[in-house]
């Protein structure tokens, strides 16, 4: 979905009273923010990565897309590990990139490598369906 389209979507909710939440992507800047986003009630995609990391650079530009495109409201928080390497060990981060989807404290899904956009897509679909 276009930018352009995006815009018009939201343009034309508020004008019939519809309100469509798009989620929002972040860079994790303090450890406190973690355990915010984590333990809340928004679906949440960690991406544990590393600014050096090749598949990283590769996967990180089709999530922010995935995370910005759908229509229902799912977080993105980028966890830079050479920053944050203890919230990456408390999270069994053993690999990068990583990439954990949590709702209210619990793990509802998770995966580690590139992945095309279909398998993310369909990961975020299963995950909050069941």
């Amino acid at each position: 979905m276009s930018y352009c389209t995006r815009i018009i979507q939201k343009l034309s909710s508020s004008v019939i009273g519809v309100h469509r939440s798009i989620g929002s992507v972040s860079e994790l800047q303090k450890e406190a923010h973690f355990d915010k986003a984590v333990n809340g009630t928004t679906p949440t995609l960690i991406d544990f990565h590393a600014h050096w990391c090749g598949p990283c650079k590769v996967l990180t530009p089709t999530l922010k897309s995935i995370v910005e495109e759908r229509t229902d409201n799912i977080d993105l928080i980028m966890v830079n590990v050479d920053n944050f390497g203890t919230i990456a060990e408390e999270h069994d981060v053993n690999a990068i990139p990583c990439v954990k989807f949590y709702k209210e404290g619990k793990i509802i899904g998770h995966f580690v490598g590139v992945k095309t956009r279909n398998d993310i897509e369909k990961l975020i679909d299963d995950s909050l369906n069941n």
